[in-house]
């Protein structure tokens, strides 16, 4: 089914809309600015990544996963599992830093999509400028309790 004919079944009822104060957000994982619109929305389109934060451990280095789409040639539907996943992803954790997990941004949109491309990377960095200050939050209140 064509990108285009999900995008009007979906736009208006899904598992990720959310309707606040007159605006129309997603909480889409692929979705990188929020925003509920075609060209945002990543459960429909073939060549989606996302950037997430990790929940669980806070002493890692970078708390950052990509959600990347599996192509489907790669998609293998185990029709004995009860719990299968409406989207195919696989997740890559940020751990070399964050310009190996940009060059796989960069690689993944190409030149095809430069707007998510930007999207992605724009909040790839707000992520790890926040977990920046974490870090320094987290080392000044371990110095704090030694004194």
């Amino acid at each position: 089914m064509s990108q285009q004919v999900l995008w009007e079944v979906v736009k208006g009822n899904n598992a990720f809309l959310v309707k606040r104060n007159g605006l129309t957000l997603s909480t889409d994982p692929f979705n990188n600015t929020g925003v509920q619109t075609y060209g945002n929305t990543g459960f429909i389109s073939q060549n989606a990544i996302g950037v997430v934060p990790t929940s669980g451990k806070t002493n890692q280095i970078n708390n950052i996963n990509l959600v990347a789409r599996k192509s489907t040639k790669f998609q293998q539907v185990d029709r004995k599992a009860k719990n299968t996943q409406s989207v195919y992803a696989s997740t890559l954790a940020v751990k070399h830093g964050v310009h190996t997990a940009s060059r796989v941004i960069r690689k993944r949109f190409g030149t095809s999509r430069l707007g998510l491309q930007k999207a992605a990377l724009r909040k790839l960095v707000n992520l790890n400028r926040s977990n920046a200050v974490r870090r320094r939050n987290e080392v000044a209140a371990a110095k704090a309790q030694k004194k």
